[in-house]
């Protein structure tokens, strides 16, 4: 990593060009028509995938794993779910991804608000749990010049 921003700038700027051309002569065709095979509404403690609120990242891998999908949709709803959404963003890394921020009253948060069940153990430290914060940072700060 180049520790002078405008050398950073300046490969940044070079890369959003490449794409852009990459684009336009077609070389994304199947990206640009792929539609998300999984929703995954992110609040600030929690995940809503397929009616099931899920607070361990872990947890949510494995079941967006289990359905196979090529595509997945993150969206943050309302404020504090940036964490939350940056985290998924990382673990799914390997997948197209679309990521959105919504207002909480959004039709796509909304239908995620389920009544929520005490859980049987409490676990200690921020949710959603399983978060590695430290490689999210440097995965993001990595992927962002």
């Amino acid at each position: 990593m180049h520790k002078y921003p405008t050398v950073r700038c300046l490969i940044g700027i070079v890369a959003a060009g490449a794409s852009a051309l990459w684009v336009a002569a077609g070389g994304s065709a199947a990206a640009q028509t792929m539609k998300p095979d999984v929703s995954v509404a992110i609040f600030a403690e929690h995940y809503a995938l397929a009616g099931r609120l899920i607070d361990d990242l872990d947890v949510l891998e494995t079941a967006v794993s289990a359905m196979r999908p090529r595509a997945v949709r993150l969206d943050a709803c309302g404020t504090g779910a940036d964490r939350a959404q940056r985290a998924a963003a990382h673990r799914f890394r390997n997948l197209y991804l679309e990521l959105r921020v919504l207002e909480p009253d959004a039709p796509g948060c909304l239908s995620a608000v389920l009544p929520r069940a005490m859980p049987v153990t409490q676990r200690l430290g921020q949710r959603p749990f399983g978060i590695d914060d430290e490689s999210v940072d440097r995965w993001w700060h990595e992927l962002i010049p």
